[in-house]
């Protein structure tokens, strides 16, 4: 079966067509913007409100680390303002006479694949994943994408952290002992028909259909990714 999942404005995607992933490989990168303020009047010794006759870009223009921003031309020197970063001009504040910059921090946030499988193809707006045996379901409730090893859990079952630890806990109904305990022992998350007994720092999903629970425990597929956008869980091997 093919997942079709879709791409965010922003990201980068950090693999190629046919590359394997799994949910410990780093599959986008977002460069995390950052607003710089440039104290311009002060630096310069001017009315904040007289700003605009001293400036030498605008707002919308790119700058560089380095560029002058700003320069007030004197009789004996000439005081100038550099840009600290590379960034594009994003606003002029001229009751305080600032620049703000919005700068592209040097750090880059990572997003783990939310799916294990080969990826088939990939666009701007998409990708589309090759998975063994899958099986669609439809979600009352899912706040992000995720995805994981999936553990089902039963009455006969005894949690340990060899079980459960970085695995999403299936079950219809869990009480807020097993809650507490699997979260203790590391879970990644939860899906279940009923809301969870207590709130949760853990991924959570709610299933919608009750009969999907019994066919989904039939199948038992060892994979589920979520996709909160189509509000769509796929259980896979």
């Amino acid at each position: 079966m093919v997942i079709t999942y879709n791409i965010l404005p922003g990201n980068v995607c950090l693999v190629k067509a046919g590359s394997n992933v799994d949910f410990e490989t780093p599959l986008f990168e977002k460069r995390i913007h950052q607003d710089l303020e440039v104290n311009v009047s002060s630096v310069l010794e001017i009315n904040p409100k007289s700003i605009f006759r001293y400036l030498k870009k605008l707002v919308g223009e790119k700058v560089n680390k380095g560029d002058v921003i700003a320069i007030n031309k004197g009789l004996f020197t000439n005081r100038k303002v550099r840009s600290p970063e590379n960034g594009i001009i994003k606003e002029i504040d001229h009751n305080q006479g600032k620049l703000i910059i919005e700068t592209e921090d040097k750090k880059k946030g990572q997003t783990l694949s939310p799916f294990k499988g080969e990826i088939e193809k990939i666009t701007k707006e998409s990708l589309t994943i090759n998975v063994s045996k899958a099986q669609e379901f439809s979600l009352k409730k899912a706040g992000e994408d995720f995805g994981g090893e999936v553990f089902y859990l039963n009455s006969l079952s005894s949690l340990s952290t060899t079980e459960v630890s970085k695995k999403i806990i299936f079950c219809e109904q869990l009480s807020p002992y097993l809650q507490v305990k699997s979260e203790a022992l590391g879970v990644k998350g939860y899906i279940t028909l009923q809301e969870l007994p207590e709130n949760t720092k853990a991924f959570f999903a709610q299933v919608k259909n009750a009969e999907d629970v019994k066919k989904i425990e039939k199948l038992k597929y060892h994979y589920c990714t979520i996709v909160s956008k189509s509000a769509k869980i796929y259980f896979y091997q």
